[in-house]
């Protein structure tokens, strides 16, 4: 019962979708405040998108663990469920932006600014990986599917310095983002250490 309830992928994405749940209810019947819910979906858009990026270094460091190979397989198969729920958060941010602003002309001057122009950047990316994730994309992109994956990168440097730019408080920021730092971190120390035809 316990396996297949977390081997679900319906379970996963009523996880997923649980903290927007919360954020709208109390956004439409308790504080109405557009602010608090720009603020939260783009603090899940990030943490989502940091949790996707580090399913590789994870899954490394299990293996090294001897956590496997059943929950190393299990994170890499949910990657990309956790990556298009990364983008539907960061869709919600923006669109909670641009109605809040309910003016064009104000988010064209707005876009004069690094830290809203990082947040666009990091949409953009975003919604390139979300277009290309799924099987007939990866088929038609054949060799370079891969290399455009490593946009998420960019994502995820974008989002960084857009929620540092944007915040007077940096301690969110570091919070989240310095542990992604320290598993690349990790991830290419361990690949630089293999011998060179094992390296990927």
């Amino acid at each position: 019962m316990l396996r297949k309830l977390i081997d679900s992928h319906m379970a996963l994405w009523l996880l997923l979708l649980l903290p927007a749940a919360v954020m709208l209810w109390q956004f439409l019947f308790e504080v109405h405040s557009w602010g608090l819910l720009l603020d939260r979906s783009g603090e899940w858009a990030v943490r989502l998108l940091i949790l996707t990026l580090a399913v590789t270094p994870v899954r490394l460091l299990m293996k090294q663990m001897g956590l496997g190979p059943h929950w190393p397989m299990w994170l890499f198969k949910r990657r990309r469920d956790l990556g298009l729920a990364a983008f539907l958060y960061a869709t919600l941010h923006l669109s909670t932006y641009l109605v809040r602003q309910s003016n064009l002309h104000v988010v064209l001057f707005d876009l004069q600014y690094i830290e809203y122009a990082l947040g666009w950047l990091a949409f953009a990316t975003m919604l390139a990986l979300a277009v290309t994730s799924n099987d007939r994309a990866v088929h038609a992109l054949g060799r370079w599917w891969k290399p455009l994956q490593r946009l998420a990168y960019v994502s995820a440097i974008a989002a960084a310095l857009h929620w540092f730019w944007i915040r007077l408080d940096h301690t969110g920021v570091w919070l989240h983002f310095l542990p992604l730092a320290a598993l690349e971190a990790y991830r290419l120390l361990h690949n630089f250490a293999r011998p060179s035809g094992m390296r990927h």
